[in-house]
């Protein structure tokens, strides 16, 4: 069964933090999985470096909060998989119908106030 990904904009994460039912351990965050592109199959997808935060975990940086927009270091991301193949490995969980990635704030490069 394929996954659709749907980006979620910032009107839909304002709602979701507000009843969100998980809180992430030390220095982990819940993000959004948004791709580069509207409604792709999450295989063929690349994962945009803009995200969302939903949730954060107790020793988080400070600055980084539920529902602020952030750019993620996906080089820092990425394991080889092949000799010349690489993939961004995020730790999924699905609440609800939607699918999010646990990510270490150390995957975070900058916080996005554009």
């Amino acid at each position: 069964m394929e996954e659709l990904a749907v980006n979620l904009t910032q009107d839909e994460v304002n709602e979701l933090i507000k009843h969100f039912p998980l809180l992430p351990s030390r220095n982990r965050m819940i993000v959004t999985v948004n791709t580069e592109e509207e409604d792709l199959d999450l295989e063929g997808a690349g994962l945009a470096q803009t995200q969302y935060v939903i949730a954060t975990g107790p020793h988080v940086w400070d600055e980084v909060v539920p529902g602020c927009r952030v750019l993620l270091d996906l080089d820092k991301m990425a394991v080889q998989t092949g000799p010349d193949t690489y993939e961004i490995k995020v730790d999924p969980v699905k609440v609800g119908d939607r699918i999010y990635a646990f990510v270490h704030d150390t995957n975070v490069k900058s916080i996005d106030n554009r």
